[in-house]
């Protein structure tokens, strides 16, 4: 019995789970990312033109993420990560995809990706609550990493989906079932447990688990309008992460070049995450958000207009370090702006919410994109950053914060 016990043991530690979440959210969040990197093939695939394309993907995007509201509201007081695997499960039969026929009416493909969405929305939350459960991590930390670890995997999502699908065709997308397996069994035996859902506001309740030495911190915003400053954010960021693959085949790149191309944005994105976790316990919050946008939207724009030499790729590495990479900072800000929800609803509006209106604007800006062509409506990522920099600084309190 002793050795029975002492593995499994040996993995209950917060670092493991805070691993296994973080490896969660990548794995559901490269599953979402996926289909941009394969879209071209999927169109021809299935006999789709781009308009109908980005409806698929506002499908999965309103399931992964409108989905998340009521999801937040399932087993509240449950401590098992049943619905992380759930989640991880319904997330996987994007894989499924590989089986259907060419002559799959859009409809169904359109439910298949809510479903998948949907699985998605249920990992977002309940992972949040079981980086909550964690006490010996600070959560201007926890909170980062689980975030950045979805950052990473709509980041690499292009990529591998262009890889294997460029090397297996469709099909391809069966070797994803082993990770997935493998990330629902550790967390199983690294031991995660979900943080019981609480009326009370989540800086309140967590207040007295904050450990000693995390200084205290004023958010210059109230909960609402972080949550503007997100979806503008986000919109801006579902531009690039949805359509970048396919603009840079316009341009007579590879699949694997736009598939590439993107995970560079997004692993700047989490470079800039991860630095802006562990730099904001000791300096202020708002430089972080007000800076990054305001080199960003320049990067962005100059990528856009040198995007056709293959060297520009660093410029949306740098553009994703600079101007998307403040969002997890937003959430873990919204845990202790002004107002009185609860924090599964408030977690679920700032990721669901923000993401879900996000994906609607992306229907808008899909169709746009049939009718003018990519190229022009490309630079709307970085018109909707300088929207998010606007409404940051005028919704900013006026008196003085201490962050």
């Amino acid at each position: 019995m002793r050795k029975h016990s002492i593995i499994p043991n040996a993995l209950h530690t917060s670092g493991t789970q805070i691993a296994s979440l973080s490896a969660a959210h990548f794995m559901v969040d490269m599953l979402g990312g996926l289909l941009p990197g394969f879209l071209p093939i999927a169109l021809v695939h299935f006999h789709i033109n781009l308009g109908m394309g980005v409806i698929i993907l506002t499908s999965m995007s309103i399931g992964c993420n409108i989905m998340q509201i009521p999801a937040s509201m399932l087993g509240r007081e449950t401590r098992k990560p049943w619905l992380l695997t759930l989640g991880l499960l319904m997330a996987g039969l994007i894989v499924l995809l590989a089986a259907m026929p060419p002559t799959t009416p859009v409809f169904v493909l359109c439910i298949l990706m809510v479903i998948v969405g949907s699985g998605i929305a249920i990992v977002h939350p309940h992972g949040l609550r079981g980086t909550q459960h964690i006490g010996k991590i600070a959560p201007s930390v926890t909170t980062p990493t689980f975030m950045t670890g979805g950052f990473l995997g709509s980041a690499v999502g292009p990529w591998i989906s262009a890889l294997l699908v460029g090397h297996f065709g469709l099909k391809g997308l069966y070797w994803l079932i082993p990770p997935i397996l493998l990330i629902i069994l550790s967390l199983r035996l690294s031991n995660v447990k979900l943080a019981p859902d609480d009326a009370q506001p989540h800086a309140k309740a967590q207040k007295a688990e904050v450990p000693e030495g995390t200084p205290v911190q004023t958010v210059p915003w109230s909960f609402w309008n972080l949550c503007l400053i997100a979806t503008l954010l986000n919109t801006g960021t579902l531009t690039i992460q949805a359509l970048l693959p396919s603009y840079l085949n316009t341009l007579d790149f590879g699949l694997p070049f736009g598939g590439f191309s993107a995970m560079l944005f997004g692993i700047g994105s989490a470079i800039g995450s991860i630095t802006i976790g562990f730099l904001v316990r000791k300096h202020s919050c708002t430089p972080f958000v007000l800076n990054g946008l305001a080199f960003g939207i320049p990067t962005l724009l100059v990528y856009f207009l040198v995007a056709r030499y293959p060297a520009s790729c660093l410029l949306i590495m740098l553009g994703g370090m600079l101007a998307s990479s403040c969002y997890p900072l937003l959430v873990s800000m919204s845990r202790d702006a002004d107002g009185t929800l609860p924090m599964s609803a408030r977690m679920g509006l700032i990721v669901g919410g923000t993401w879900g209106i996000a994906g609607v604007g992306l229907l808008v800006i899909g169709q746009a994109a049939s009718h003018f062509g990519l190229a022009p409506i490309m630079h709307l990522s970085w018109i909707f950053y300088t929207l998010t920099l606007l409404a940051a600084l005028l919704t900013m309190k006026k008196k003085k914060a201490s962050l």
